[in-house]
């Protein structure tokens, strides 16, 4: 059985989710290298793909969309399109904005990064350290094994504790600098 190139094995980009239509190519080239950008920082903030799509699609539109332009322009389910522009106005990312007498939702992103960045701590960070306190407290409570294993387990969570309990430190730290910045 003859081998099957690398190339074929590999994904296509997540921007593919841009559709082309009858748009002009260097219009949704852009869209796609903006949408490329978005999805690898969201990778390493833990963003969900659907979410980097869209606010990449709203930053990379010099207009207002509407639900209806997005779901025109992005290959995602109406539903991932409902939940991530929720997401993104829960964050303050997108903002909503009249258009003439049209009585559709438009929206625009927020383009202050600070901001961003402070809604994100607030809203999602904060809230992953709270429920990681908890989940390790309950751990803690249950280490298994006999005494020796015990004993280093105890040791681990021990040092387990003190990394979240110096990344919460960091957290009003980080707040107070983003806030002084403005």
């Amino acid at each position: 059985m003859p081998a099957v190139p690398a190339v074929a094995l590999a994904k296509p980009p997540a921007s593919s989710l841009v559709l082309a239509n009858d748009r002009l190519d260097d219009v949704v080239a852009f869209e796609r290298g903006i949408v490329d950008f978005f999805l690898e920082a969201a990778g390493i903030l833990g963003v969900p793909k659907s979410v980097a799509t869209l606010y990449g699609l709203f930053f990379a539109t010099p207009h207002p969309l509407c639900f209806a332009d997005v779901e025109e322009r992005l290959d995602i389910s109406k539903g991932s399109i409902s939940q991530g522009i929720r997401v993104l106005q829960e964050v303050g990312a997108l903002k909503t904005v009249a258009v003439d007498d049209d009585r559709r939702e438009f929206f625009v992103p927020d383009l202050e990064l600070r901001k961003l960045i402070l809604r994100w701590l607030n809203q999602r960070l904060k809230t992953q350290l709270d429920d990681g306190g908890r989940r390790l407290s309950a751990l803690e409570r249950n280490i298994p094994g006999v005494r020796a294993d015990a004993d280093i387990l105890r040791k681990r969570m021990k040092q387990l504790k003190g990394w979240h309990g110096k990344a919460r430190g960091l957290l009003p730290v980080t707040k107070t600098f983003l806030a002084l910045s403005g």
